[in-house]
Order: structure tokens, then C-alpha cells, then sequence
């Protein structure tokens, strides 16, 4: 589960833990629609939204307060 206080509010995420290529990545849906955060370049989260995804994409601010808190770490 991923915490975020998003505007104000306590919010969870049930998240998934990938092993991928050399690395690790975490399935998160979010509002209807399945993310992948995994690491950039540099090191930071970024998310992508899954193959097939159609429609709207989540909230920027709400992807981003995910992409931080997976950044400090969950606990």
C-alpha cells in the first residue's frame, strides 16, 4: 500500500511489486487507470500509463505525490 495526502486528504494505493530487466517497477491503478512508476535515467520515479490504457489519465498532482512518496520510500 502506498499513503499520499493528496490536497489535504489520506489516500491509499494498493501497488505491486515487478521485477523488471535489471531493476524493480510498481503497478499502481490509479482512478481506473494502471500506472507503471519505474525509474528514469536520473534516478527519479516516472510514471507511465500501461498498454491499452484509454481515456482520461489521473489527476498530474496525485500521479506526482505517488512518484514522491515512492521516491522518500514506502513504508
Amino acid at each position: 500500500m502506498i499513503p499520499v495526502n493528496y490536497r489535504g486528504e489520506e489516500r491509499s494505493f494498493e501497488a505491486e511489486l515487478q521485477v523488471w530487466q535489471y531493476g524493480y517497477r510498481f503497478i499502481v491503478p490509479v482512478e481506473g487507470t494502471e500506472l507503471v512508476f519505474e525509474r528514469d535515467d536520473s534516478g527519479d520515479y516516472r510514471a507511465i500509463a500501461s498498454e491499452g490504457t484509454g481515456g482520461e489519465l489521473p489527476d498530474r498532482e496525485l500521479v506526482q505525490a505517488l512518484a514522491e512518496v515512492l521516491q522518500r520510500g514506502v513504508k
